[in-house]
């Protein structure tokens, strides 16, 4: 069994012709392929190969209003036999047909069925025997055998079958020289690629991402090589001798390397995709044909009915499928080729490429994707940076990524190209360390994410490098004042910054009322900290709310304080305060009487200073709830 990579469906179709003058017979051919026990009727010979193993079903399929004798196999090849009178006569063509092991044995007669439906609209019998060997992996190789009749049924001849040969089942089977139809070998190019199309339908309907290629390793532009055909009969010879021939020793070292090559190939995708730099198999010091296979194969995966072709293979740099809804590709010029499942279409930005295009479409053409150009609108630099030519290193790579995911982006890709940072919808950019080029509309968040970068990697500056649509200058000017960045040689309209003027102070307005909250609510808890006897609080109260505790309320009071909410008291402050002032305001007056009630005692003895007058009522009686 040929080595498959993992996107790949084995294609095998093998045409064959049971011909007498090679000393077959179509009666012993059947015998073989469905382990039975037959006898030739025109010979009197008998094939017994009912102890045969590995033949798990067999059937004969033939046109409607057959007669009964079709379906004897006996009867059936005898009587084809009988029908050919020359010596060189071909009794039988025969297809060998592999079954891809995805799939299901539920689904393999309906894909007999539609491989063997033209035969049988052209008036052919066929003998259908379903052999199940070991690979050499030792994993499943099921393949099925069909028997086709070279002649058409015809009731009315003693052998059943007409004079002539079915020139319908000729065409199918047989192109060149005095059969027509084109070079020789044609029909049977032909008849690949349809059961090469039969298998994919087949393969599509059960989920599988595998697919057959009909084509050649050579006409693909696969550096493979085949494997030399090794037959049933080879195989179990082998076996019995334990002994390699000379073909079976080229055919396992064949399948040796490319076992090994695999499991390569396997290794690297996994070090790609939990690698943090570039999604890619690392470099190595020669290039092996493989590392096409290993590209290829991510993007195979992904688009299993893409054509790819090995000109789009030679072109990748860059595949990155970590994201299983997204695909993203780099070529080689630069240009960048990205599928998006969610929004169903394929994106191509950056340089112009013929390459990307053609990715593109085979993309666009496996999905049903719609294609959208995105344009770069608009670049920008760290001031006195001229554009570099040379690509990005990895490591500075992973450093700017890592810059923009703590920034809060999730989704960046490092590349040698730069570091891409996706922006929602068709917005993103390329930064490039010196250098950001906006791709898309430029959006406020690409607009917020160019000045972040400004502030955060240019020392708070940065100038336009190129053309800018006016609007959006405008808007960026707007964005860097935001975050603190000098937009260099660059001068606002007159409306723009009397737009940020009035912008710059409802700003103000807005932290002013906040610091004045947030004073609210120190003092809050400062308060409810003096109510529960903290000293600490009490002392950094200011006077007024101090003097609110200490000399309106009783202890009794306190206690239903300290049961409020924070809430509660910020919105009772003012009162709380006027209740203060009021209550120094009687101290103070008490002090310069010379009778002060909280530290000096009665001013004269016998008498008590009266309690603060109740007609300003206590916010707080004897509950824990504020008073209305």
């Amino acid at each position: 069994m040929t080595s498959l990579l993992d996107h790949e469906a084995l294609c095998h179709v093998r045409a064959s012709i049971i011909q007498r003058s090679r000393g077959k017979s179509s009666v012993a051919a059947a015998a073989y392929r469905a382990a039975a026990r037959l006898t030739d009727a025109r010979t009197g010979q008998t094939w017994d190969y009912s102890r045969k193993r590995q033949v798990t079903d067999s059937y004969v399929m033939a046109p409607a209003g057959s007669a009964a004798w079709v379906y004897d196999r006996e009867q059936l090849w005898s009587r084809v036999e009988l029908a050919e009178k020359r010596r060189d006569a071909q009794t039988a063509r025969e297809l060998q047909i592999a079954i891809p092991r995805d799939l299901p044995r539920s689904a393999w007669g309906a894909f007999i069925g539609d491989v063997g439906a033209p035969y049988l609209a052209a008036g052919a019998v066929l003998d259908v025997a379903l052999h199940e060997p070991r690979a050499a992996d030792r994993g499943e190789q099921p393949h099925v055998h069909i028997l086709i009749t070279v002649r058409a049924l015809d009731p009315a001849s003693p052998t059943g079958f007409a004079s002539t040969r079915n020139a319908a089942v000729s065409a199918l089977l047989t192109s060149g020289g005095s059969h027509g139809g084109g070079a020789r070998g044609d029909a049977l190019k032909r008849e690949r690629e349809r059961v090469a199309t039969i298998i994919n339908t087949h393969l599509r309907a059960t989920g599988s991402k595998r697919r057959a290629d009909s084509r050649s390793y050579e006409a693909r532009g696969d550096p493979r090589t085949p494997e030399p055909p090794m037959g049933e009969q080879r195989v179990a010879a082998v076996r019995r001798r334990r002994t390699h021939d000379r073909r079976s020793a080229v055919v396992t070292g064949l399948r040796e390397t490319r076992r090994i090559e695999n499991e390569l190939i396997e290794t690297e995708k996994i070090m790609a995709l939990s690698a943090r730099g570039f999604p890619r198999a690392p470099a190595r010091k020669t290039r092996e044909p493989h590392q096409q296979d290993y590209k290829l194969g991510l993007l195979k995966d992904r688009f299993p009915d893409a054509v790819l072709s090995p000109t789009i293979g030679e072109s990748l740099y860059l595949v990155d499928v970590r994201d299983p809804r997204r695909t993203r590709t780099l070529l080689r010029d630069g240009a960048w080729v990205e599928s998006d499942d969610e929004s169903g279409t394929v994106s191509l930005w950056g340089p112009r490429s013929q390459n990307a295009a053609a990715l593109a479409e085979a993309i666009s053409a496996s999905t049903g994707y719609g294609i959208d150009r995105v344009e770069r609108t608009a670049s920008a630099a760290k001031p006195g940076k001229t554009r570099r030519k040379s690509v990005v290193s990895e490591d500075e790579a992973i450093s700017l990524a890592d810059k923009w995911r703590r920034r809060g982006f999730s989704d960046v890709t490092e590349s040698p190209a730069g570091v891409r940072v996706g922006l929602g919808g068709r917005s993103r950019l390329l930064d490039s360390g010196d250098h950001v080029d906006l791709h898309g509309p430029v959006s406020d968040e690409s607009l917020r994410a160019l000045a972040s970068k400004a502030a955060e990697d240019w020392s708070g500056s940065l100038t336009l490098d190129g053309p800018w649509p006016a609007e959006a200058q405008a808007r960026l000017w707007l964005e860097c004042q935001r975050q603190g960045v000098t937009l260099a040689d660059y001068t606002p309209p007159p409306a723009v910054a009397a737009a940020w003027a009035a912008e710059s102070g409802s700003v103000a307005d807005t932290a002013t009322k906040l610091r004045a909250v947030r004073s609210e609510t120190a003092e809050a808890d400062l308060l409810l900290g003096a109510a529960a006897g903290d000293v600490a609080s009490l002392k950094k109260l200011e006077p007024a709310l101090r003097a609110f505790v200490t000399g309106h309320l009783d202890d009794d009071q306190r206690r239903d304080l300290v049961k409020a909410d924070r809430e509660e008291i910020v919105a009772v402050l003012g009162e709380f305060r006027s209740i203060g002032a009021t209550e120094l305001a009687r101290q103070k007056a008490d002090r310069l009487a010379g009778r002060s009630w909280l530290t000096e005692g009665p001013a004269k003895p016998g008498t008590a200073t009266p309690p603060p007058a109740q007609d300003a009522a206590p916010v707080f009686g004897r509950r824990s709830t504020i008073a209305d």
